[in-house]
């Protein structure tokens, strides 16, 4: 299992405590659809109600082959739902089964409605987190790489929320939230709220990586610095209007 040692912890927890207000602007909107449906999955057959299942297919992002076996899918979420505890890895083998791919988003995006304390896998999670030293996940893993990924990512939440600076961040979170909003997210869905927004907003910070430690590959010589030259007398710059 995968933990974050404890300098990389800090600046996740101080990037996610600079971006709480941008993110949560961004992602209030998924977290109401989340709301709607986490509230209505238990007591709606997915297969016979239109309203449910279109607000299911807005929320995934059904496309793609996914898109062209919508009544199998919810099929497959009525089978997740009559299982005691759904694992991810029963939702990823039953969606994937689908199409032949392994669908790890729309997988724990349904399993994440029946279990909220389970994260959901997103391009903007992925890219995001191995910044600060949490492996990669491929575009296209294979089944068993996926499944384990899926174990670290519970483990990083679950340190990260283990912080003490996590009650903090929450609070942020919140207040961007309508009060019924924040009073029923979980702090697992939040914190994977706030992650999939807060991306395009940490990426244009700077990392704490040095040039200077940045080596050139082997074989190739390094090059010293070139020295500061004086500007020449006769030439004059003049500003483009």
């Amino acid at each position: 299992m995968h933990s974050l040692e404890a300098g990389q912890l800090n600046r996740l927890l101080r990037d996610l405590e600079l971006t709480a207000s941008a993110a949560i602007r961004r992602g209030a909107p998924l977290a109401d659809q989340y709301l709607w449906l986490v509230t209505r999955v238990r007591c709606t057959d997915a297969r016979e109600d239109p309203v449910f299942q279109q607000r299911l297919a807005r929320y995934i992002g059904l496309r793609g082959k996914l898109r062209a076996c919508k009544p199998q899918l919810f099929d497959v979420l009525e089978t997740l739902k009559a299982l005691p505890a759904p694992s991810f890895d029963d939702a990823l083998l039953k969606v994937s089964e689908l199409t032949g791919q392994v669908e790890k988003s729309v997988a724990s995006s349904l399993l994440s409605l029946l279990d909220p304390e389970q994260p959901t896998i997103d391009r903007d999670l992925r890219e995001l987190l191995p910044r600060y030293g949490f492996p990669a996940l491929a575009e296209a893993p294979a089944f068993d790489e996926c499944v384990a990924w899926h174990r670290q990512l519970v483990v990083l939440f679950e340190q990260v929320i283990r912080s003490p600076r996590w009650p903090a961040i929450s609070s942020y979170l919140d207040g961007g939230l309508p009060a019924a909003t924040g009073a029923v997210l979980t702090e697992a869905r939040k914190l994977n709220l706030h992650l999939t927004h807060a991306r395009r907003v940490v990426a244009l910070m700077p990392t704490l990586q040095s040039v200077a430690s940045v080596r050139a590959p082997a074989g190739l010589p390094t090059r010293a610095p070139a020295e500061p030259t004086a500007p020449r007398a006769t030439v004059r710059l003049h500003l483009c209007r």
